[in-house]
């Protein structure tokens, strides 16, 4: 992550503003909330909050700023509710919070810079408990994002209905735009894309107990999405155009033909 050149050799001289995901702690680190399990996720936000790796992330926002990126927005530690990243929060909020705020400041001090950043859950209960108790604070925040992909666990209810739970779950697309709006904050949808799994067609019902399931190739998704970006002035949002989401190559034609006629 502190290489001077990678990734950001790749879109030098592109024009773009760029979005960087950075992580929080290196993946030797694995989900464990027990902040005594050295090598476990807490026991390294614990580290991070201290002001452990603070000059790790100097270095960085210099690679940055060096590479002509000085108004880059960070996606920092993003989806720290789930259980999957070697920087999951459960169980640690005021570590995690301690250490992004340490990580925003070390970014900060570099001469130059201009960055932006972006504090990104995962949407729905993945049993972090209160998602506003990891929260930095709006000096430490400048975006307020959640990643939301067309899945559900077990039964998947139709596009629609399932679009409808994606907004009024806790953690989905309504409380989204209830707390950014209570922080003044603007929202931004750092990833979202279709659902991976067992897929009916026509994104109808499909049932897989336990599993994911998921709408497949489905253009009722992206025009829900497309409608709630609108009506809450979402500045940014990308499309998981990979894998189980490729639109390239013909995949998905449906859903593309959505994208198209939602955003050109």
């Amino acid at each position: 992550m502190t290489q001077a050149s990678w990734p950001y050799s790749v879109w030098e001289n592109k024009g773009y503003t760029m979005t960087w995901g950075v992580p929080m702690l290196p993946n030797t680190y694995s989900p464990n909330s027990d902040p005594s399990t050295p090598g476990g996720s807490c026991y390294g936000l614990t580290q991070g909050a201290a002001g452990n790796f603070n000059s790790y992330f100097k270095t960085v926002g210099q690679n940055i700023v060096n590479a002509g990126f000085s108004g880059s927005i960070i996606r920092l530690g993003w989806e720290f509710n789930g259980h999957w990243f070697s920087w999951a929060a459960n169980g640690c909020a005021s570590a995690f919070v301690a250490y992004y705020q340490n990580i925003v400041t070390a970014m900060r001090s570099v001469p130059g810079q201009h960055f932006a950043f972006e504090w990104n859950p995962n949407n729905g209960d993945q049993g972090a408990g209160n998602l506003a108790s990891y929260y930095p604070g709006n000096s430490f925040v400048d975006y307020i994002g959640l990643d939301v992909y067309d899945i559900s666990v077990g039964t998947y209810p139709g596009a629609q209905a399932n679009f409808n739970v994606l907004e009024t779950e806790s953690y989905g697309l309504n409380w989204l735009a209830s707390f950014a709006a209570a922080n003044s904050k603007q929202i931004v949808l750092p990833e979202w894309g279709l659902g991976w799994g067992n897929s009916a067609p026509g994104s109808g019902p499909v049932s897989n107990p336990g599993n994911v399931v998921s709408g497949g190739d489905d253009p009722t998704f992206i025009d829900d999405m497309a409608a709630w970006m609108a009506s809450n002035n979402v500045l940014e949002a990308n499309y998981w155009d990979y894998s189980f989401s490729s639109i390239n190559n013909g995949s998905n034609p449906n859903t593309a033909a959505a994208l198209r006629s939602n955003f050109g």
